[in-house]
């Protein structure tokens, strides 16, 4: 292939596609009309003979070939922006679109001041919220993800990682269980299992650090309900006998939907919360600029 033949704007074009799954929803992040971006799209098919993108639901999905070409486009596209940079300051001006992976806890924690932090400094950048899952750590290597958030133990290369800040967990249950009427005497470890439990599982695999010291110990909880956020559990524990085991620093929210905080009858040790991101976007100003805020708001 001729390199001459290449626009650079055409990669631009197509990270914005492989992003949104729609030439509509790229358009504005481009500053371009449909008609512009699909005329783009089309170029872009004749230069690499392939259709790239299908109609399948309502969205474009990529091919084969176009899957393996969006982590390498979105490298060349961030070294391009590395290469042009003059230190990174103009990102506040800059129509930059971040993409960030969550869990419920982050969303509920830090992105209502991430989001107020970003109108009053940069109204210009916007934010595109994933959650995490198993395919979390892919998506940072195939440059889907900017950064994400992360409450496990920090991946290793070619993951690189900021420590933000650390939590411990609290137990909580409806105001009127029965486990509030056992006064100053605090809430035993029988007393803890005797109860279901709703539980918020994030991954297929891996276990939480409660059942991890409860096993050590002999023991289990029975789980009457496994659901994909924190968030969920408090609604659905309101009014019934069930616990929830979550982080302290969600103990407002579960307080305002009516529920009541205990002690854990046990001691577990605390988790921290941390920001990863892949090794390749480690010089990018504008991928810098994120890290940096986020870090001075822990």
């Amino acid at each position: 292939m001729n390199l001459n033949r290449i626009d650079l704007n055409l990669l631009v074009v197509f990270d914005a596609i492989a992003r949104t799954g729609s030439v509509k929803d790229a358009a504005p992040q481009l500053a371009l009309s449909q008609p512009a971006v699909s005329h783009a799209l089309n170029r872009l098919r004749v230069l690499m003979d392939d259709p790239l993108f299908v109609r399948a639901r309502n969205r474009l999905v990529p091919t084969e070939r176009a899957q393996s070409m969006i982590g390498p486009v979105a490298g060349i596209l961030q070294s391009v922006r590395v290469l042009m940079s003059s230190g990174g300051s103009e990102i506040v001006e800059d129509n930059r679109h971040f993409r960030i992976g969550i869990s419920d806890f982050a969303a509920l924690t830090i992105v209502p001041r991430l989001t107020r932090k970003l109108q009053q400094i940069a109204p210009n950048v916007t934010l595109e919220l994933i959650n995490v899952g198993e395919n979390t750590l892919n998506q940072l290597a195939g440059g889907e993800l900017d950064c994400t958030f992360w409450g496990l133990q920090p991946p290793e290369s070619p993951y690189l990682s900021q420590f933000l800040f650390h939590d411990s967990f609290v137990g909580f249950c409806s105001a009127d269980h029965p486990l509030m009427e056992l006064g100053d005497q605090g809430v035993s470890i029988d007393d803890y299992l005797f109860y279901p439990h709703a539980i918020a599982q994030f991954r297929a695999s891996g276990s939480s650090p409660i059942d991890v010291f409860l096993k050590g110990i002999g023991r289990h909880r029975a789980i009457a309900l496994r659901s994909p956020s924190f968030m969920s559990n408090i609604t659905a524990i309101v009014g019934t006998k069930m616990i929830a085991t979550l982080p302290s620093l969600l103990e407002s929210i579960a307080l305002s939907q009516g529920l009541l905080s205990f002690p854990l009858p046990f001691l577990i040790p605390n988790f921290n919360y941390s920001l990863v991101w892949h090794r390749r976007t480690e010089a990018d100003p504008s991928g810098i600029w994120l890290r940096r805020l986020l870090v001075d708001m822990r």
